[in-house]
């Protein structure tokens, strides 16, 4: 049985991120684990005089920043190994005002190793994710939509941190929205991609296939954005999304993910 973790409760604006345990069991063989805030926030004070390695991080910023952000990735780690999890969701926010940072570089460099961490307590978003690097060994990037362009099917998706593997160049700068602690600032590769996520009752899910046409520097996102390319119906996010987040995937072929999920009698949204 697969562990992953919910970190503190959801967000309190999300839509469609609460998962039923038994039935998550049941379909994918997956337990989900509740963990307080609290424990978090006890772990990462116990980490209060660890350092940031110098050579973990290819970019430069503030060090005692930089200690902070590591002394939370320490902090979630020691969470990961008590609980023998693949991957964890956080309340994330809640880090803004008790430790005064953020998990974004944490998050990063969790899924750089192989281990699931996803933003903002959005539990279907952390499924995805599992079983995308599970199925497909394929790292996600979760974001926002922020900008549909029904006319010429794009779309702008951001968000404050994502698997350094899938960048081709990043720098580190502020969270967005507050303004503090660490978001990255990634490029990524202008290629095929596919929009994925499961919805909440584990029945449906969505795969649009995409292109990624290019970076953006918008001062009003999120601080990774991207404009994509939508090959298939991209009224879907004004009409029915099953969520906040959705996962960007580089690739086409995703035959082994579709397969699994209809074996599993999840249907597919049109």
């Amino acid at each position: 049985m697969t562990k992953l973790g919910i970190i503190g409760a959801p967000s309190d604006w999300l839509i469609s991120c609460h998962v039923d345990k038994e039935k998550c069991k049941n379909i994918f063989s997956i337990d989900l684990v509740e963990v307080t805030t609290d424990e978090l926030i006890e772990n990462v004070h116990k980490h209060f005089n660890d350092k940031c390695p110098e050579n973990l991080i290819k970019a430069s910023f503030k060090q005692s920043e930089l200690d902070l952000a590591y002394q939370i990735y320490l902090g979630l780690n020691d969470i990961v190994e008590k609980y023998e999890l693949k991957g964890f969701t956080i309340r994330c926010f809640d880090l803004l005002t008790t430790i005064h940072s953020t998990s974004c570089l944490a998050l990063a460099l969790f899924n750089d190793r192989g281990i699931i961490g996803t933003c903002e307590g959005d539990v279907p978003a952390l499924i995805s994710m599992y079983l995308m690097r599970a199925i497909c060994d394929k790292p996600s990037f979760q974001a926002n939509p922020s900008q549909i362009d029904v006319n010429n099917s794009t779309m702008i998706i951001a968000h404050c941190t994502l698997p350094l593997s899938m960048t081709t160049s990043y720098t580190l700068t502020t969270h967005f929205e507050s303004g503090i602690g660490i978001g990255i600032k990634g490029e990524l590769k202008e290629e095929d991609c596919a929009i994925f996520r499961i919805g909440p009752d584990l029945d449906k899910y969505v795969l649009l296939r995409g292109h990624i046409l290019r970076n953006l520097n918008k001062n009003n996102l999120c601080r990774t954005q991207i404009e994509i390319k939508v090959n298939d119906d991209i009224n879907y996010f004004l009409t029915s999304p099953l969520g906040n987040h959705h996962l960007v995937v580089y690739g086409k072929d995703f035959d082994k993910l579709t397969t699994f999920l209809s074996k599993k009698g999840l249907k597919r949204v049109n």
